[in-house]
């Protein structure tokens, strides 16, 4: 039922591979600990995938492949620097992604769905957003462009300075209203 790819950071922990396996087992876990969640709403869970290819900030996320088919994908930046915080928090966070999203459809991220399967999970008090330790190397930060209007000066990120760029999107000041331009 779960597959594994991608994965490329060196490590303190015994080897990438015993904390994939950690993290497959746990993954596991939560999903057998839900089954009575998916017996009372007459659902089963879409198929899974696994990967270990996410970097930045985020430690994991869920990606929508089809309706029956799902991709975890954790960041093992994050999992290999604090492996135990991050198996008892990231897994279960993730999973109640899917098994709300196999309950009850498309719902809000983090809504009442997804926090009554994280209080199934245990948690009393789930919580949206992870508190570990981020490194250097563990935080990818995009290159900022500079764009003015009439009153002041803006600083975009890449992803808004390419859709602005590629004629996809346009954007103006909250101030003056002005449309936003270009200062290279």
């Amino acid at each position: 039922m779960l597959k594994v790819s991608g994965g490329l950071v060196t490590t303190d922990y015994a080897t990438d591979a015993a904390l994939k396996a950690r993290l497959m087992q746990e993954t596991r876990r939560r999903c057998d600990q839900a089954e009575p969640l998916l017996r009372a709403a007459r659902r089963a869970l879409p198929r899974l995938e696994l990967r270990f290819d996410l970097t930045g900030r985020s430690a994991g996320q869920v990606v929508w492949r089809s309706p029956h088919r799902l991709c975890i994908r954790y960041n093992l930046g994050l999992a290999l620097a604090q492996p135990d915080s991050f198996v008892a928090e990231t897994v279960p966070h993730e999973v109640a992604h899917v098994v709300a999203y196999a309950c009850h459809g498309r719902v809000r991220p983090h809504g009442p769905e997804w926090q009554a399967v994280m209080r199934h999970f245990g948690f009393a008090e789930p919580r949206r957003c992870h508190d570990f330790a981020l490194t250097d190397t563990a935080v990818r930060r995009q290159r900022r462009w500079t764009y003015a209007c009439g009153c002041a000066d803006h600083q975009l990120s890449t992803t808004r300075h390419n859709r602005i760029q590629q004629e996809r999107q346009r954007y103006v000041c909250r101030v003056c209203g002005e449309p936003l331009e270009y200062r290279p």
